[in-house]
């Protein structure tokens, strides 16, 4: 008999946080976990790394170019507006809460997550296999559920947000909005506007703990732990081990569920990972990019509007990683605006695709180029082959005596810039942050004296892996090989 698959995400967990909770024995459920398996502290996530690309890339085993999902703020050509998950207060009272709603619940899964891929959840379902989703926002899948919209929500939507449909697994959990019943009544739980409409670790470990109590457990069943991400953006990644310690007792309850850890593991697979790392932030006036005030001669697009025919810019923010979408005269504009970012050092990267379709990049500050292709001559740890010009130092990459490219500060750098250029039609510059640094614009949170992510630089990029309970690892990992860890786990080709 096949074991079941139990996936924990914690948000924006960092690698040293880890290990440093780990190392003080303050994490008892993730210490046995990562003492009876595998533990990887370099596993790599997508670029953005942010909340909505990477989840979509663990969940399809896909990077943004192929699920479509670009950024958290992102321009969307089809209905000439922005796209926001909910970065700022600002920005949903100035696009709508409604709007901003309706992307949580509908568009993300419905319209933005491309129905070319599927799901985990879609994939399983294929072969006979249930799943589950406690808490976490990419869910797409054949079961249709009635979310129960609370009144705070409904009043701020202007009634127009009530009983929404939504798609999901066999067991779909999204705080107060939809979750199961269960034989005993809730207990008190953090609910309400001020604990994210249980939108929190604990109704996550405490849904999930549940689940296997009754003899519900799915073949598969994925746990978000949302709050370690809120509480780095305060205090840094690195005094984040309050939160972590907070996440592993929610860990330990799903394992106490089974009646013994050694059961849990001899009955399933756990896999423990973050869906991105965070980096901190300086608190200098100059830490904060104001990406407003470089784009200042343009005429960009405001967040209450759409755009029109002298629109020439759509700045998207996305923390310390930006998409600056050029909209008119592309070629003058690219130029103008390139040799502005690249003057300030402040931007590691600069990219964006020139008229042949090959992928440029600038380091700024010292005027480093790099011009890149797909399918070259030099193959790098991922089997991906690249073609180049320039210096690959650009992106801290380097040819050995093989051809083979080595990546170094930016792991898996040309693909992961390559995807995030491709993705989605638009013509775009990207920008990603030197460590310390962040971005700000319209609509867009801030983080001084605390922790950020978004960028290419492995600060940001690199997230611990565990995998307890197999015989099986995954070498190089990156976020996208979970997908096909976990279809194998069910002998799944």
């Amino acid at each position: 008999m096949n074991k079941k698959v139990v996936l924990f995400i914690i948000d924006s967990l960092h690698p040293a946080a880890l290990q440093q909770i780990l190392r003080d024995g303050n994490a008892p459920a993730l210490q046995f976990l990562a003492a009876n398996g595998a533990l990887h502290l370099d596993c790599v996530s997508s670029f953005p790394t942010m909340t909505p690309v990477a989840t979509s890339s663990i969940v399809t085993g896909m990077w943004p170019d192929k699920h479509l999902v670009p950024g958290f703020i992102w321009y969307n050509p089809a209905t000439k507006w922005f796209v926001n998950y909910g970065a700022t207060i600002r920005a949903i009272f100035k696009m709508g809460p409604e709007q901003i709603m309706r992307n949580l619940l509908h568009n993300l899964n419905g319209e933005h997550l491309s129905a070319k891929v599927p799901t985990l959840y879609e994939k399983l379902r294929e072969h006979g296999l249930s799943s589950g989703s406690v808490n976490f926002f990419i869910h797409r899948a054949k079961n249709q559920y009635q979310a129960d919209i609370p009144l705070l929500l409904r009043i701020v939507s202007h009634f127009k947000l009530y009983k929404e449909k939504i798609a999901g697994p066999e067991i779909l959990s999204l705080g107060t909005l939809v979750r199961p019943s269960f034989t005993k009544p809730f207990r008190r739980l953090p609910l309400g506007p001020f604990n994210r409409f249980g939108f929190n670790d604990i109704f996550s470990g405490y849904i999930a703990a549940n689940i296997i109590k009754e003899g519900r457990q799915p073949d598969f069943l994925l746990v978000y732990l949302p709050d370690n991400d809120k509480y780095s953006h305060v205090h840094g990644p690195a005094q984040s081990l309050p939160s972590l310690g907070r996440a592993d007792r929610q860990i330990k309850g799903v394992l106490d569920a089974f009646g013994s850890w050694q059961r849990a593991l001899q009955e399933n697979i756990f896999i423990v990972m973050g869906d991105h790392a965070q980096t901190g932030i300086g608190t200098r006036p100059e830490h904060i990019i104001n990406l407003d005030k470089t784009c200042a001669k343009f005429r960009r697009l405001a967040l209450r509007n759409r755009t029109d025919e002298r629109t020439e810019l759509a700045v998207c923010p996305n923390e310390r990683m930006a998409m600056i979408y050029v909209l008119k005269d592309k070629r003058r504009v690219i130029t103008e605006l390139v040799e502005t970012l690249a003057a300030d050092k402040r931007h590691t990267q600069v990219a964006w695709r020139d008229q042949f379709n090959r992928y440029k990049v600038v380091q700024g500050g010292n005027g480093k180029e790099l011009t890149f292709w797909r399918k070259g001559p030099a193959t790098d740890v991922y089997g991906d082959t690249w073609g180049f010009n320039g210096d690959l130092s650009v992106v801290d990459a380097k040819l050995d005596s093989a051809g083979g490219i080595g990546y170094g500060e930016y792991p898996d750098a040309l693909r992961r810039l390559q995807s995030a250029l491709d993705a989605r039609q638009g013509t775009r510059i990207i920008l990603s942050a030197s460590p310390g640094y962040e971005y700000k614009a319209e609509g867009a949170p801030i983080h001084p004296g605390g922790g950020s992510h978004g960028s290419l630089h492995q600060e940001d990029s690199h997230v611990p892996l565990i995998i307890a309970g197999s015989d099986r690892d995954i070498s190089n990992p990156r976020i996208i090989d979970i997908y096909p860890f976990i279809l194998e786990a069910f002998n799944i080709d």
